[in-house]
């Protein structure tokens, strides 16, 4: 019997570095493991031009023929629309048009960024959103406080659907340090929805990392000369960073989870963060939590956390569980019944 065939529609792909990269990266060898056979639908595949704050993040056009020719030729067993970018969309309309059932994921808090930005309310961002995600059977969701604020603007069929880490690359085992300063290390974009001035106003004698680029980077260099910026990095270099601070600083109110957490974790490194959608569903039950309203209140009782205890908290997050949990979500594009 040959592999049932997985869609992934997304517009978030390769160069990207973000959550939605990540996860799927890390399940699609899982899957293809499990006897399935994936094939993504990205912007790379389509004309396309840069998001002028995001160099990275590809705006795709002109993209019927080729979504078209990709159901075509593929003729997938269950269809997944990961973005509500163009690419997503593209695959939306394809399946209504060839009525296969879809399942569908939240990622990202755009209306949150945009209203940064541009000042535009919410409640409109979220109502195109939710267009994606209207004939979905299943909407994959991060978080439960995440689901809780969908539902608000009239989402449906909304699952949670949690993350893995991998915890052989995020290891203690890469700490690797002789001095004594306190080490605040941040991963992430350098942006503003990510709220990152917030930690690089913050006084106090430590040292302080930011891993990571993005739109303001060249604007916080100029004006913090006193905090190292090392730009992107991935694998074990970014092991390392992870391993060798002493307090994770995660500044944003905005994400939806954030998996850098599950790594930080996983390398043992305590976090400091606000009691926001995606600290608190990770961390406000556990024997770790360090949250606070105060940033820098939150930055000290993360220094009280037990590392050890934050390794065996990361331990519990695989992702074959996640990857087990996406499975059960899935359906057949054509009779709408679960695929496991």
């Amino acid at each position: 019997m040959p592999p049932k065939k997985i869609a992934l529609i997304s517009d978030a792909w390769d160069p990207q570095v973000n959550g939605v990269v990540t996860t799927f990266k890390n399940i699609i060898p899982l899957l293809n493991k499990k006897g399935f056979d994936v094939e993504v639908l990205h912007p790379e595949m389509f004309s396309n031009f840069s998001y002028p704050w995001y160099k990275e993040i590809k705006f795709s056009y002109n993209t019927k023929n080729i979504t078209n020719d990709f159901f075509t030729k593929y003729d997938p067993d269950i269809i997944h629309l990961i973005t509500e970018g163009p690419v997503g969309f593209a695959g939306k309309k394809i399946s209504l048009q060839k009525n296969l059932k879809v399942t569908s994921s939240f990622h990202t808090r755009f209306p949150d960024y945009i209203k940064q930005r541009f000042f535009i309310p919410r409640t409109f961002t979220y109502s195109i959103l939710k267009r994606l995600h209207e004939h979905s059977v299943n909407v994959l969701v991060p978080s439960n406080s995440m689901i809780d604020e969908l539902i608000k603007y009239k989402f449906k069929n909304l699952k949670l659907w949690n993350r893995g880490v991998d915890t052989n690359l995020f290891n203690p085992i890469k700490r690797n340090r002789s001095d004594t300063e306190i080490r605040l290390t941040y991963v992430g974009r350098v942006a503003i929805e990510k709220n990152i001035k917030e930690f690089l106003d913050i006084k106090g004698n430590y040292k302080k990392i930011v891993v990571g680029d993005g739109p303001e980077l060249k604007k916080y260099i100029s004006k913090y000369p006193e905090i190292e910026f090392v730009g992107l990095k991935t694998g074990e270099d970014l092991a390392k960073y992870y391993a060798d601070a002493d307090v994770f600083v995660f500044p944003s109110k905005t994400d939806t989870l954030g998996n850098v957490i599950l790594e930080s974790l996983a390398s043992g490194t305590p976090i400091a963060a606000f009691p926001v959608t995606g600290p608190k569903d990770i961390l406000a039950n556990s024997n770790i939590n360090s949250l606070d309203e105060n940033l820098e209140v939150s930055i000290q009782k993360a220094l009280r956390v037990n590392r050890d205890d934050c390794r065996k908290f990361a331990l519990k997050l695989t992702w074959e569980d996640c990857t087990d949990q996406y499975l059960s979500f899935m359906i057949d594009a054509k009779t709408g019944q679960p695929v496991v």
